[in-house]
């Protein structure tokens, strides 16, 4: 599994708590036809991305539901993970705004690893999220792979962990494990909860 890639020390405004997580993978590639790209749409491979443009893209996705991982990261550790040989990134646009992105681990033989995917907020039900899911899960088996992977949380879209089910992936694990939340994404789940 990857590592965790949260500093020794968090920075001031999050704390680690504790998480459900789910993790599913997928043995072999799905012999399905591709869904075909919604109009006005494309997919561009996002060579390099600068760090401070990764940071907003990354946040307008996972900003609702408390995505931390990359914030929390000093910007030449984040710039070293995103420009590495193995990292592939990937833009979704729609009507030539950024809709989405997903973001590829390449670095362990055989397994892909899509780290990060998702729709910015106000794309979801638009009816991108199926055929974005799918390219990226077509990208993911390029080349030699014999598992793709993912994991996602309890805090994640309520309908993540089904539509994952619905692709193909399996899940193989769940556990409660520790990670970093902003104290203010902490307060807002605390207000749902209570």
């Amino acid at each position: 599994m990857k590592k965790n890639t949260a500093p020794q020390s968090l920075p001031p405004g999050y704390r680690l708590i504790p998480v459900k997580t789910f993790y599913l993978e997928m043995r072999s590639n799905p012999e399905t036809e591709p869904i075909a790209m919604p109009e006005g749409c494309e997919v561009e491979r996002w060579e390099k991305p600068e760090v401070k443009e990764y940071k907003k893209i990354f946040s307008a996705v996972g900003g609702e539901w408390g995505w931390s991982g990359r914030l929390i990261l000093r910007e030449k550790k984040l710039q070293k993970i995103i420009w590495a040989k193995t990292t592939e990134n990937y833009r979704l646009r729609s009507s030539e705004q950024v809709a989405g992105f997903a973001e590829l681990d390449r670095s362990v033989p055989g397994q892909v690893e899509i780290v990060y995917f998702g729709l910015i907020p106000a794309f979801i039900g638009c009816g991108l999220g199926r055929f974005f899911l799918d390219w990226t899960m077509r990208k993911a088996w390029e080349g030699d792979a014999r598992r793709v992977w993912l994991h996602t949380c309890q805090f994640d879209h309520p309908g993540a962990l089904a539509v994952y089910r619905r692709a193909g992936f399996v899940v193989v694990d769940e556990k409660i494990e520790t990670h970093p939340y902003s104290e203010e994404f902490i307060r807002k789940v605390d207000a749902v909860d209570n």
